[in-house]
């Protein structure tokens, strides 16, 4: 992902560079007092230049935005064994597979899992101090492993513990988009892919933000849903 966003910040420095000569030449252009059939000519080839320009930075521009979803549906594979556990207790001599393991026996009743079923177990992040209790990153060994506690999520209803997906930052920032417009209640995520329900009661699936900006331009009435208030299509699900 690093040479993406060397590729990035290089498309926007040669952006920035065009516009300013173009900018620049067109200025000296208007400025010019005589030789009126130079200024036409040089204007003329100066708007072919722009057009050359603008079509080769779209090209670009729509090269990287592939390169870009090719890469995030690459990572969204590779976590699809993953889920993050949010708000378990944390303590300096803990062992996070213990304390996972225990919850998905004692407060998810999944008596079938095995503790080898937990590949990997970690905290996410730099520790802080006890406030603020760190997510816990859990990746297990088989998909059907992964789903059965992803189903019995709401189990941990009523407690301080909840589960989410392990969205790629792409991902996730589509999906906070999403809920800011269509409500909380409206929008959730299945195997990394976002899904929306909106006011028509239809249910969309969305992965990438064009896909989230054209949905967002067919429904523009969601955008006075905020946060988790509820609505019509929520009321309805």
């Amino acid at each position: 992902m690093s040479q993406l966003s060397d590729i990035v910040s290089a498309q926007k420095n040669l952006e920035e560079c065009f516009m300013k000569k173009m900018n620049d030449l067109e200025t000296q252009i208007q400025s010019a007092g005589t030789g009126k059939e130079t200024v036409t000519r040089v204007a003329e080839e100066f708007r072919t230049f722009r057009e050359l320009v603008f079509s080769m930075l779209g090209l670009l521009r729509k090269q990287i935005n592939q390169c870009s979803n090719q890469l995030d549906a690459v990572e969204t594979r590779h976590r699809h064994k993953a889920l993050i556990f949010l708000g378990v207790a944390e303590s300096e001599s803990e062992n996070c597979k213990e304390t996972v393991f225990g919850i998905l026996k004692t407060k998810m009743g999944l008596k079938d899992i095995s503790k080898s079923s937990l590949s990997v177990c970690h905290r996410l992040g730099a520790s802080t101090g006890h406030e603020h209790h760190r997510p816990v990153l859990v990746k297990f060994s088989e998909y059907d492993v992964k789903s059965a506690v992803w189903r019995a999520k709401t189990t941990l209803k009523g407690t301080n513990i909840s589960v989410k997906e392990f969205l790629t930052k792409y991902r996730q920032e589509v999906f906070n988009n999403a809920r800011v417009h269509f409500g909380v209640r409206s929008c959730w995520t299945q195997d990394g892919v976002i899904h929306i329900k909106t006011s028509d009661n239809e249910r969309h699936k969305v992965v990438k933000r064009d896909d989230l900006n054209s949905l967002i331009a067919r429904f523009p009435r969601e955008s006075s849903s905020v946060g988790s208030r509820p609505g019509p299509a929520r009321r309805n699900k």
